[in-house]
């Protein structure tokens, strides 16, 4: 007997094997027989009886049960008869599937495959053998909580009777719960109906936790799914309109044929409802969904919950319908989320759980999956939830037709009018459309910037759904474009310029005329405003718009756009604004007084980006101080994101000659825009023997002779340099774009720079300004994935304001990152792309659906995400913090330095800062109550080990009714007993500065990071005596979850089986989870510094280490190492590191002490938190910016794992697979030097060696082994 086995368990990427689907299958004689064989053990069969069990494709599912162990259920069989070979086919694509993703969800591992006789049919069919999956199915767990539920309901009806409660629930408690007895029995057998209720409720409340953590991390799970993504397209619309024509076929249906049994069950009225919401559904599903991989049966069923192993997906064949034929994921999301949403309530229904209860786990679902940041489209999760609830209705008419039993029919018509009102409810209530009034002086393509962004923004809010536009510009005379075409959808209102200035003529006409001389509508008697939002833009309109408000619809909302910050832009080209410098501050001074006027009348403040959003603040805020008190209001802010025009095409007109061609598009006479700089960076490229060229676009045709004469003189070689003229014409543009290798935006001062999102739709590599709107949007974590904005942004904020020379450090920065992107031509592509990508989420029509939110229904500042989704602005995780701890953490942050170490001196005046405590424990315990808000009691870390390996003092707030042993628990308690609700650290002073260089750190993570690493958070800071020093006191929050040394100390205490295996899964994801929290940390970097000034301790340290080793020579050779070759060794080592310093300069911020025990894992949330960061001060250079080097952190990791993991009885191959995950995922997309690992891991590890050859230990064979193994590690 022939069969196909897997040595699959659980789909996990370390242990990824190749399978791939046999045809013509090996047969055997039956299903047992083939079970047997794959499972190697005696079993019976037993086939899943009752409704549903055959699933909806007919497949038989069979539980093998082990005989020699009572029936222990040990494996699941599927038979799939002839009629559904090409669900066996989607079985095992999928499962391959699955085994080829990097970081696969778990799924239920396929044990082999074979083809038998059905026992049951007597028929030929395929057969999958799958691992049993661990936990309970979701389904499960809301039949637990429908039969508490029920419980709870008898309660209620036995109030008065003992005997029957008793009776009742002495049956249902030991059958189905399991619990004793004891638990609720009182006396001689008799209840108590308040113990009853309390432990009922005990009992519901663990349920419904337990399945509100299943459905959040079943959420975890489809978006792990979801975010292999792909292209929408027509495969992906096609199966959305297949749902259209459904639903418009139910449609008819109900119309046609069942008109007259859902006039009986609903009334005509409730048809016509019922109609147009069908109506409204399809049309709202018209925009692009996402195209992912899916499960595509995502039911509560199909998903199973173990607390340590969490999810694991079973029935997964949906997955390979979720690809097209080249395997691209075409699989619209929604589907999957809208499903799993509403089947939840469907089952639960089925098993008595209320329907509030399965409202509240929805939600929960629902706001787990928004947190995983997968965009959907709203309005197809609609559609999708329509078609599930329309079913429903459908059943339950269906139901009230055929039933002939009066006494049933009440309760049927009750059914149909809770699926008619679940069903309205799915759509939000419709309000009028909103009212739009643009203020433009002027609006259209080929006029620069502004004009173009608001056409754009104009066309795009035209097109919205429930939402009228109307754009009220100005005209000039040689206008020849057609404004209403050029605007889509919106009424376009002009008047004639003649020979006035646009913004003047504007602001006469809302000052002296009234709008009906305009043809606006004008404010009825009743005072109804024709409008309900106006927006005007900057120093252009903002006045015009805001006399229009006050004049002609005082009750309509005003918006202000501020497009530039002639203060800033006159730092840099004073030339712009006046003739000598003098007179272009003046009349960029008068300009910003604009804004500061008009302002603080706006109800919202809009900003084109992340820098004009802070000048609008700073105007604002100016305008405001000018003004009487009485009369201050001010507007909310929100920060809007120019759309991008995303193009699919890949043509692209490069030529193939080896030349690299460079693009500076914009105005060649603006003196912001870096022209100089530009040259001289391509010029320096140049020298070095390169093919390069910069093209410019956008100069005056008249004047391109005397611009092409001014770069070939500072140039000295005609032609590196060409000027192109200006162009009107779109395709003109996009063709210049498109012939280019890189477009570079170096402007000295750019509001936003349009540009970029004009670039980045087209996914060709650009280089941006540090400064620029634009650029602070790249590095904006938040928005674009960190390697995605720091390929594009120029980190050149140092060299502001200097002139441009061939020498200068500017135009040095932008030659090293021009010269970049040319030799590294394919991965900037691969950015750009993975840009454009990110760009999809910012369309101007997200852009005005944005705006129009923020305008009208939000009610604070905001900032534009994906999608057109509005955010709190400033939204971080970053926890309140106290004054002390603030003013203390700054304090700390200003004895910075190159060094690494804090000044003593003003180290000291830190620690004399704090407010002071008296110097007894039980006045510390007292301030450590008040700062938490509940009485505590302290107690020291462990009694034999009160300190940390640094000489801190550690000690824990226990709750006021702790346990009595001094220890903290391994595990949280589920009762308040016992529980650790804080950490108290005691840095003594002299103790290497650790208060100073910890609140520092603290500084760093929390304000400038803004809270992006998870870390113990600081809630309160003392000074006091502690054993006569002073001492530095930091009390922090519970770091969440277990350290990984306790990790690694209980697998190493588990006997080998099943439970040491589940600890070492968590252990493996938890390590993962550490390198992730590493790369996010280490991605705070600078490109083109050396960390040679960090790394020089090391380097010295490890010299002097080598050189005591030579000391214990003899007693080294005689466990296996040779120091001579040693010291040989690391000098050639070091050398190598040395030289790739100087090779790749880099730097980045680092934990600098980070082993296993630093790092809490949670596994209910698959988060890690840091802690005892002190030596994160150390990789800061004096202005807070990164100078260490992220090897310091790799190497520590992997060395102190393997030196514990020893201690702790792990095995060679568990430490192994440990260091595997950590390593892959710290090199993933990420340049590491292998060669500074090694060197630092052997000299942390020289360190042990000495010590023990020192001591002459019984562990120096171990130790040098382990110098050895890192000699060695990762070299090819």
């Amino acid at each position: 007997m022939a069969v196909v086995l897997s040595q699959e368990l659980y789909i996990r990427k370390e242990e990824k094997t190749v399978n791939t689907l046999l045809s013509p299958l090996p047969e055997s004689p039956s299903v047992t027989d083939i079970v047997s064989f794959i499972l190697n053990l005696p079993i019976d069969l037993h086939h899943l009886q009752g409704s549903g069990a055959e699933g909806q494709s007919g497949c038989s599912i069979y539980f093998a049960r082990d005989r020699r162990d009572a029936g222990k259920t040990v494996a699941v069989a599927k038979v799939f008869p002839p009629s559904c070979h090409s669900d066996y086919e989607d079985e095992v694509s999928s499962h391959q599937t699955l085994l080829s993703l990097p970081e696969p969800p778990a799924a239920a591992g396929v044990l082999g495959w074979s083809k038998c006789i059905d026992d049951r049919t007597g028929q030929w069919a395929e057969v999958i053998v799958y691992q049993l999956a661990p936990g309970q199915a979701l389904n499960t767990m809301i039949r637990d909580i429908g039969r508490i539920t029920t419980v709870r309901y008898i309660l209620e009806l036995a109030q008065n009777d003992e005997q029957l409660r008793f009776d009742v629930l002495e049956g249902f408690f030991a059958s189905e719960l399991r619990l004793p007895l004891t638990e609720y029995k009182l006396g001689e057998g008799k209840t108590d109906h308040e113990v009853l209720c309390n432990m009922i409720g005990r009992r519901f409340d663990q349920l419904m936790s337990g399945l509100v953590s299943s459905v959040k991390a079943v959420a975890s799970t489809l978006a792990k799914l979801h975010r292999i993504k792909g292209e929408w397209g027509d495969a992906s619309e096609c199966v959305v309109e297949k749902l259209r024509d459904k639903l418009r076929g139910w449609v008819q249906e109900i119309q046609g044929p069942s008109r007259d049994e859902y006039m009986k069950a609903i009334g005509y009225e409730r048809i016509e409802r019922l109609v147009a919401l069908v109506n409204r559904a399809i049309s709202e599903s018209r925009q692009e969904g996402h195209a992912s991989l899916l499960h595509g049966d995502a039911s509560s069923g199909n998903f199973f919950w173990e607390p340590i192993r969490g999810i694991t997906m079973i029935d997964y064949g949906g997955l390979a319908r979720s690809m097209d034929c080249q395997g691209n994921p075409i699989g619209p999301a929604e589907m999957d989320v809208a499903g799993f949403y509403e089947r939840l309530r469907k089952y639960s229904g089925q098993f008595g759980m209320k329907e509030s209860d399965i409202a509240t786990v929805q939600e929960e679902f629902w706001k787990a999956y928004q947190a995983q940041g997968v965009p959907l489209s709203e309005g197809i999760v609609q559609l999708f939830r329509t078609r599930t609830q329309l079913s429903r209705l459908w059943s339950a008419v269906s139901k009230l037709k055929k039933s002939c039993d009066e006494r049933h029919l009440a309760q049927l018509r009750a059914k149909v009018e809770f699926e008619w009102d679940y069903f309205q409810n799915i759509f939000p209530e419709i309000s009028p459309p909103w009212r739009v009034l643009f203020v433009a002086s002027t609006s259209g393509p080929g006029k620069g910037g502004l004009p173009l962004f608001n056409q754009e923004l104009v066309r795009a809010m035209s097109e919205l759904p429930n939402t009228s536009v109307t754009l009220f510009v100005v005209k000039s005379e040689d206008e020849k474009t057609d404004l209403a075409t050029a605007h889509g959808q919106a009424k376009v209102v002009s008047i004639s310029s003649g020979e006035c200035n646009p913004s003047s003529l504007l602001y006469h006409v809302a000052k002296v005329h009234q709008p009906d001389e305009f043809c606006l509508p004008a404010t009825d008697q009743q005072g109804t405003t024709a409008f309900d939002l106006i927006i005007g833009h900057s120093r252009y309109s903002s006045a015009a718009a805001t006399l229009i408000r006050e004049r002609w619809y005082p009750a309509a909302k005003l918006a202000l756009i501020t497009h530039t910050s002639p203060l800033r832009k006159s730092d840099v080209a004073w030339k712009w604004y006046g003739e000598t410098r003098e007179l272009g501050y003046v009349e960029a001074a008068r300009l910003a007084m604009l804004d500061e006027k008009i302002l603080p009348k706006a109800d919202l403040a809009v900003g084109v980006g992340p820098a004009l959003t802070a000048e609008a603040r700073e105007r604002e805020w100016i305008g405001q101080c000018s003004r009487r008190r009485s009369i201050q209001t001010g507007p909310r802010f929100h920060e809007l994101v120019p759309g991008a025009h995303i193009y699919e095409s890949t043509q692209s007109h490069r030529q193939l000659d080896g030349v690299f061609r460079v693009l500076l598009p914009g105005r060649a006479d603006d003196p912001a825009k870096g022209l100089d700089d530009a040259i001289y960076a391509v010029q320096k490229v140049a020298t070095l023997g390169n093919k390069i060229v910069l093209h410019v676009l956008g100069v005056p045709i008249n004047e391109m002779n005397s611009w092409q004469n001014y770069a070939d003189q500072i140039t000295g070689t005609q032609g590196l340099v060409q000027f192109h003229p200006f162009s009107n014409d779109r395709l003109t543009v996009l063709r210049s774009y498109r012939m280019a290798d890189l477009v570079i935006m170096p402007s000295t001062h750019e509001g936003f720079g349009m540009i970029f999102t004009e670039v980045a739709g087209l996914g060709i590599p650009i280089l941006v300004t540090q400064d620029s709107g634009a650029g602070q949007l790249a590095l904006d974590r938040t928005r674009i994935p960190v390697e995605v904005g720091q390929a594009c942004v120029v980190l050149d904020e140092s060299a502001y304001g200097i002139k441009p020379s061939p020498e200068s450090e500017r135009v040095a920065i932008w030659a090293h990152r021009i010269d970049h992107v040319r030799r590294h031509l394919d991965q900037a592509c691969k950015d750009a792309r993975a840009l454009q990508q990110v760009m999809r989420g910012y369309s101007w029509k997200h852009a005005a659906q944005a705006l129009l939110s923020a305008a009208i229904e939000s009610t604070t500042d905001t900032v534009q995400r994906s999608n057109g989704v509005i955010a709190p602005m400033e939204q971080s995780s970053v926890p309140s913090l106290s004054p002390d701890v603030l003013a203390a953490m700054h304090r700390a942050a200003r004895t910075r330095n190159r060094t690494g170490a804090p000044d003593p001196v003003r180290a000291a005046e830190v620690l004399h800062s704090l407010p002071e405590v008296h110097p007894t424990t039980t006045s510390l315990e007292k301030h450590v109550s008040t700062a938490l808000g509940c009485p505590v009691r302290l107690r020291s870390m462990d009694t034999t080990h009160p300190q940390g390996f640094s000489g801190a003092v550690i000690l824990f707030a226990y709750t006021e009714d702790c346990n009595t042993k001094n220890e903290l628990p391994v595990m949280p308690t589920e009762t308040s007993q016992g529980r650790v609700i804080a950490v108290v650290k005691l840095f003594v002073h002299g103790l290497d500065n650790g208060i100073t260089e910890e609140l520092s750190s603290l500084e760093w993570l929390l304000l400038q990071a803004k809270g992006e690493i998870r870390i113990a958070a600081p809630l309160a800071v003392w000074k006091m005596n502690w054993e006569n020093k002073l001492a530095g006191v930091v009390t922090y929050e519970v770091a969440q979850g277990m350290s990984l040394y306790q990790l690694m100390m209980q697998l190493g205490s588990t006997p080998r089986g099943a439970m040491r295996d589940d600890i070492l899964a968590v252990l493996k994801a938890g390590v993962e989870e550490v390198a992730r929290t590493l790369k996010r940390l280490h991605s705070f970097g600078l490109q083109g510094k050396s960390s040679a000034n960090y790394l020089e301790w090391y380097f010295s340290a490890l010299a002097q280490r080598v050189e005591t080793a030579s000391l214990y020579a003899d007693i080294l050779r005689r466990e296996g190492l040779e120091v001579d070759q040693l010291a040989s060794d690391m000098k050639e080592l070091a050398t190598h590191c040395q030289e790739d310093m100087t090779r790749n300069p880099r730097t980045a911020v680092v934990h600098g002490d980070a082993h296993p025990g630093n790092f809490f894992y949670d596994q209910a949330t698959g988060q890690v938190t840091m802690i005892d960061t002190t030596t994160l001060h150390t990789s800061l250079d004096e202005n807070g910016k990164p100078a260490g080097a992220l090897e310091r952190d790799i190497s520590h990791f992997v060395h102190m794992m393997r030196r514990t993991g020893e201690q702790y009885g792990m095995s060679d191959k568990e430490m192994e697979l440990c260091t595997t995950v950590f390593m892959d995922a710290c090199l993933e997309n990420t340049a590491v030097s292998m060669q500074t690992v090694r060197m630092l891991m052997v000299c942390s590890a020289l360190s042990f060696l000495n010590r023990s050859a020192r001591e002459e230990a019984a562990d120096l064979g171990r130790q040098v082994k382990i110098v050895h193994d890192l000699l060695c590690f990762r070299k090819k």
